[in-house]
Formats: C-alpha cells, structure tokens, sequence
C-alpha cells in the first residue's frame, strides 16, 4: 500500500533527464510514509502506475513548472483524481494559485517551499483537520471558493533532511555533460537577492537567499562522488555566488579534502568586476570548470530596463578576465524584449560575436526569445503592450519560453528571430541577419 505519491511529469526539455530535486526534497520530509515517486520523464507506464498505486493513497502530489510541465501534470491529476486528493506544488501554482485551483481536478495547491507545508496537507487530509490553518497553501471551500492561507517563512535549508537517493534509480540520471562522463545535479541554495524585472524570484523567493554552509556544500558532495562514482556535480540553483564567503570556504575545502570532483555553476558578471586572476586560479584549484552567467543584452537601455546591474563595458571587463582563466564560460541573452527596437536585437547579436573574438574559454551562447512570466514586471508591461496572458491552467501548458513569440515583434522580425534563437550560436551564417 502505498501512502503517499509524488509525481514529476514530463517537462517538454527532457533530452537531459536531470535529479527531480523538487519532489526528492519533498519526500525528505515524509519518513513516517509510504512514498511512490513518479518521473514520468523517465518511466513509460507513469500513468498506469499512478492509477493503479492512487486508490488507496491519502494524496498524489504533482509538481508543475509553468509550460509544458503543466500539460502532463493535469492527465495525471485526472488520473488520480478518480481515486484521491490532488496536490499541486512548485513554481507555477505559486505564481497562479487562484487560476490553479479552477481546475476541477486540483484540490489544493502548496504555494513555494513544499518541505514543511506539505507535511501538515497530508496530516491534514489523513485526520479530516482544518485546511484554514496550514500556512502556505490554498484550497477550495465547501461553497467552491478559492481560499488562500497566510504566508510560510522559508524554511532553514541546514535543517532540511538529506534527500533520499535511495527512492530513485540514480543511474538514470547520471549524465555525460560539460565535459564530465558521469555527473548529477545538486541544489545548494535557493533565491537570489536581486530584482531582474524578467524573473520570478522576486515574487517566488521574495530576493530571499538562503543556503546550506559550506562544509555541508562538501560533504553532500563528498557523499554523491563516492556512492555513485561522479566526477562532477551541476550545481543547479538560482545563484551559486550570492554569498562569496560561502564560495571561498566551499572552495578551500575542497582543496584540503582533495576531492578530484569538477563542478560547474551559475554566477552573475558584476561579482566579478573586482575579481583578480587569483580569485580564478582559486576557483580552478576547487575543480571549477564551468561557469554560466545571464548577460541579456548587448544594449546599456535594455540592461537598464531588465535590472541587471551591469554595462556592456563591465561584461567585456569580465569576459576578458575570463578569457585568461583556464574556466569554459557559457553567456545567456535575451532578444525580444518589451520595448527593445531591431537595432538593439542585432547589438547583442554583435556583442555575442565580440565576445567570442575575445574570449576562446567562451562557449556556444544561449538566445531564448523573451517570455514574460506570471508577476514579474516585465509580464505587466508586456501586458501593456499588448500581451494576453492565459486566462486558465490548460492555456499555460501550452506557452513556453523560446516558441511563444509576442504582439509587439512583427511577422519578419519573429521569423528572424526563430531562426538565430533555436539553438545554441555555434553556425555563423546565424550572423547573415545582422
């Protein structure tokens, strides 16, 4: 018998099956249940399985990030919903909870962190007590309103459990990336103090960062290298870098336990702008061998109106320094911005070009098309120009970052864009636009 299943559905990227870390977490949590984890990006008969495990469950918790995740999230919420509650989590019902929770086939959603707020849902289905008084979720009410509860604080992420690797097969998710033959994902941190007007985590995370120290960092590490043989970790979180105290222990340690473990991060240019050759040779020594950051943009007014607290003079300052580092980099850029004219699209295609000359550690760069999503201030303004959203659940899962194209970007110029944005700038007859 089964207690408790926990569902991650496919998510319209899965060419690279990463750790399902959301629902992993979730389960840390839960060690007085009976749990079923469900990667329907990695098992054929997901649905089958869900039905056949789901009658005698207190609940089935879908995870759901906004687009193509949702789609298979709601045939298993149909699925299951035949037989017990449904429970939706992450990014999206957090964002929409209201929206979400119009679908007949959702009964309750747990809004941001799910580890101490989902707990007190099962407990709560199990005995027949009172939704009202769980904080961080929403519900429907015995006339069909939608309630949403008080806020949770964020839970300290040193006392959460460790998760449990054991409930899923590993291997199949170990891949062969960034020039490792055998690495996972971990999370280490989660939220960023910052405010980019494109990003959810001023709204998701509140520009609240919060992370495991350092010793921690390593020792998870330490842990996933020798059970499962890796020889390099994908430090997949929202900003690596946001506490450089944390980083330079993280990597002094490292180095004393002699690890031999590569690892690759996000960071962001401006914490580098003050950065010597040192503070490479540093990260090198550690095992860094890839660094990814969000440039955006290669027009000062673009990177103004997207808050990203740098110039193109600082990315080139940065870019050359790394180009002395013996550090691959990848840059992510945006065209298609709410306001953004054609000249400044084909300013950061040259501004990719220039780089590239400038910096052989510089690897293929990311160009996504803009997507404004839910709450974030660039949505509003795209709204003013003409934007409609998605007025229900099912409509979201069928908008995604990179394919939706907006109002404002005439036929030619989207037809331009799709072109140069698909994927990674590695043919330079991409550069024939410009």
């Amino acid at each position: 018998m089964v207690d408790v299943i926990l569902y991650f559905p496919k998510t319209g990227m899965d060419s690279m099956v990463q750790l399902p870390l959301s629902i992993l977490s979730v389960a840390s949590t839960l060690p007085d249940y009976d749990l079923l984890l469900i990667d329907e990006r990695i098992e054929n008969n997901a649905l089958s399985n869900l039905e056949k495990k789901s009658s005698n469950a207190i609940c089935v918790g879908v995870s759901a990030m906004t687009g193509r995740q949702i789609l298979g999230g709601l045939e298993a919420s149909k699925t299951a919903k035949n037989y017990t509650q449904v429970v939706w989590g992450g990014i999206h019902p957090t964002l929409q909870p209201q929206q979400t929770l119009c679908n007949s086939n959702i009964d309750i959603v747990v809004r941001e962190e799910g580890e101490l707020t989902f707990p007190e849902v099962i407990k709560a289905l199990e005995t027949g007590s009172d939704l009202s008084k769980i904080r961080g979720i929403g519900f429907k009410g015995k006339r069909g309103e939608k309630i949403i509860t008080q806020n949770r604080n964020f839970a300290d992420m040193n006392t959460l459990p460790e998760l449990p690797y054991d409930m899923l097969d590993v291997e199949k998710y170990i891949t062969q990336r960034e020039g490792f033959s055998r690495c996972l994902n971990l999370q280490t941190s989660r939220g960023c103090p910052h405010d980019c007007s494109f990003c959810i985590n001023p709204i998701y995370n509140k520009r609240r960062w919060r992370g495991f120290s350092a010793y921690k960092m390593v020792d998870i590490t330490e842990k996933l290298k020798k059970r499962y043989k890796i020889d390099g970790i994908i430090y997949q979180e929202d900003n690596f870098f946001a506490n450089m105290q944390r980083v330079l222990e993280f990597c002094r340690i490292l180095q004393e336990r002699n690890l031999d473990i590569g690892w690759k991060a996000n960071c962001r240019i401006s914490y580098l702008v003050d950065k010597d050759l040192n503070f490479f040779s540093m990260l090198e020594k550690s095992g860094c061998k890839v660094l990814q950051f969000g440039v955006e943009s290669g027009s000062d007014r673009i990177l103004g109106i997207l808050r990203k607290g740098i110039t193109v003079e600082k990315v080139i300052m940065v870019n050359r320094k790394l180009a002395r580092a013996n550090i691959k980099c990848r840059y992510n850029f945006m065209i298609g911005i709410p306001g953004e004219t054609y000249e400044e699209m084909k300013m950061t295609l040259r501004f990719i070009q220039t780089l590239k000359k400038q910096n052989r550690n510089l690897e293929s760069c990311f160009l996504n098309i803009y997507t404004p999503w839910p709450g974030t201030e660039l949505y509003w303004r795209s709204i003013e120009n003409g934007f409609v959203p998605p007025q229900t659940l099912e409509s979201w899962a069928s908008f995604n970052w990179n394919e939706t194209l907006m109002p404002w970007i005439d036929r030619k110029t989207a037809k331009t864009m799709k072109n140069i944005s698909s994927e990674y700038l590695t043919k330079s007859g991409y550069f024939e636009h410009i």
